[in-house]
């Protein structure tokens, strides 16, 4: 058994996939990639292989969510299971003196931040990553003010505070990649 699923290894997608090989002992191999969209692009080259995806994935690149992946690959896609894992953590970082007024996030932990963002009355304009790794690191290399992220990417310096923590839980989806009719 093949699962593709979003990578690198610090990824929520890692660790659930890496959950549901422990729980089901046999040969899975879990193969990582840098987009959701890039594996959707190439079902037609997993044929057999399985796809793995939490309930909560918003596109950074189109307008696109889980429901769109649903719906839109019936035919291609067979619902196998689903299963409750928790996301690592997630903080709300905010830097201190930023050089740039800007927040970074994945699309699915946006409602977070925008209500964070509202609450302080903050208009920093929201940049999108595919995972929240990848945040973190943008958010670092633009010196920017705000990011939400898993807890443990983080490595505060002395200009930056945690100013939320959240502990959500999250569904995850297990597809096999139908071979074509």
């Amino acid at each position: 058994m093949i699962i593709h699923t979003l990578g690198p290894e610090a990824t929520d997608s890692y660790r659930a996939a890496r959950y549901y090989q422990s729980a089901h002992p046999g040969d899975i191999r879990i193969v990582l990639h840098d987009c959701f969209e890039g594996i959707i692009e190439h079902f037609d080259d997993y044929q057999g292989d399985y796809f793995m995806i939490p309930a909560a994935f918003k596109s950074c690149h189109e307008h696109l969510d889980w429901a769109d992946i649903h719906y839109t690959h019936l035919d291609q896609l067979k619902l196998v299971t689903c299963f409750c894992y928790a996301l690592d953590p997630l903080v709300l970082v905010r830097r201190l003196g930023a050089t740039m007024d800007a927040a970074y996030t994945h699309p699915s932990t946006v409602a977070l931040l925008k209500n964070y963002l509202r609450s302080i009355q903050d208009q920093s304009v929201i940049h999108y990553t595919d995972s929240k790794y990848l945040a973190y690191q943008n958010y670092k290399a633009a010196n920017a003010r705000y990011v939400i992220t898993n807890q443990k990417n983080v490595q505060l310096g002395n200009n930056e505070k945690v100013e939320r923590t959240y502990t959500p839980d999250m569904v995850w989806c297990l597809y096999q990649i139908l071979k074509n009719r």
